[in-house]
């Protein structure tokens, strides 16, 4: 029975369990071929994230700028008023086009 439980023991002594191990832990070491993977991984969902948004935004290119340019360039109260300009200059534009439209097909 001895035998049993000094199979894997080296000189038939037994180890403590409060003996640090001899060998030190693996290092870890990056897989530079995962970390570029990863990286154009990205890259690539970025460039096809704006390349989407551009293709379904509801408004021209010149309008987003618009926006853009009066929610940070100048930051004032009064874009709330600028905003229903120009949402009425826009509607009064499509509502001309509608109509040039209906008397062109008449």
């Amino acid at each position: 029975m001895t035998d049993m439980f000094t199979a894997g023991i080296e000189d038939g002594r037994r180890k403590s369990a409060l003996i640090p191990l001899t060998e030190p832990p693996p290092e870890m070491v990056a897989d530079w071929n995962h970390i570029g993977l990863f990286a154009t991984g990205i890259a690539l969902g970025a460039v096809l994230g704006a390349t989407v948004a551009l293709l379904v935004a509801p408004a021209s290119g010149r309008e987003i700028r618009g926006r853009v340019a009066r929610k940070f360039g100048r930051g004032g109260g009064d874009s709330v008023w600028e905003d229903l300009a120009d949402e009425l200059a826009k509607a009064e534009r499509e509502l001309a086009e509608a109509e040039e439209k209906e008397t062109a097909e008449v």
